[in-house]
């Protein structure tokens, strides 16, 4: 095997791929340790490599075989990668918005009391368990909805799967529920201060779960509860709740209250401070 087999490999499986920016953004590598690896003036740590064969669909035998055998092979087998995916290079623009938007996520990284009122459920507060996970430089969503005590209801449980950005003064989330693929929301939140993210606050606008698939928009409070939860009894504690249940905070009861303030010619989302 060549010593330059791994750099020509590289530099051919980037050719498929819009940009050396795009590549390095979805890897989480930075750009001038990739070009090391491209000029062959370093090698990937396990971990890099692992992660450079899985997002281009090859395997890290393959990546090192004779340039002239790689090339064969590749041209049999196009590379995976953002092509194939049409929400791909939006995605990746989105997160471009803000250059820190990984590092500025990092510290909202773990699982989250997410509450709100739901139309379908008057004088109800759903408190669902929400995970926000950092990988390869973006953020995965995952929220899990409790309905068990709910008489007459098919399902049990609604899971949520999305991501999230920070834009450098709001963050946004993307969810879609995950087996009907009706419910699909959009959350809005004011990061808390800097010195803590115990906090956010802010709207979500979706479909409901309701049988009319209602069009509805709701004040969200997220509480922290740290990156290390008994998973089980923390699900167990979700789910619906009557508005003055002795388990929901006077303030997330405030703080949820869909209601338009004075003089508001909108529906505004009010910073936790405000409560």
């Amino acid at each position: 095997m060549s010593t330059d087999s791994f750099p020509s490999n590289l530099r051919l499986l980037c050719s498929y791929s819009h940009s050396i920016s795009e590549v390095c953004n979805h890897l989480a590598i930075n750009r001038q340790q990739f070009h090391r690896y491209l000029s062959g003036q370093s090698r990937p740590s396990l971990k890099n490599m692992k992660a450079i064969c899985d997002y281009f669909g090859v395997e890290e035998h393959e990546i090192l075989m004779p340039a002239d055998s790689f090339r064969q092979l590749v041209e049999l087998r196009k590379p995976r990668g953002p092509d194939l995916d049409p929400f791909g290079e939006y995605i990746a623009k989105l997160h471009r918005i803000n250059p820190r938007a990984s590092l500025d996520m990092a510290p909202f990284e773990g699982y989250y009391r997410c509450y709100y009122r739901p139309v379908e459920f008057p004088n109800m507060i759903q408190c669902s368990l929400l995970r926000l996970r950092c990988e390869r430089g973006f953020t995965y969503v995952k929220n899990i909805e409790n309905y068990a005590s709910v008489k007459h209801r098919a399902r049990r449980m609604l899971k949520y799967t999305g991501i999230a950005f920070h834009t450098g003064e709001r963050l946004f989330i993307h969810e879609r529920e995950v087996n009907a693929s009706q419910m699909i929301w959009t959350t809005v939140l004011y990061p808390a201060e800097r010195d803590q993210v115990s906090i956010l606050t802010g709207l979500s606008l979706g479909i409901s779960s309701a049988a009319m698939r209602d069009i509805a928009c709701y004040r969200v409070v997220w509480k922290a509860l740290g990156r290390d939860i008994n998973l089980r009894a923390t699900l167990r504690a979700s789910g619906l709740f009557e508005v003055d249940h002795p388990d929901i905070p006077e303030d997330v009861r405030e703080a949820t209250r869909n209601s338009l303030g004075e003089g508001d010619a909108g529906f505004v989302a009010r910073p936790w401070q405000s409560f």
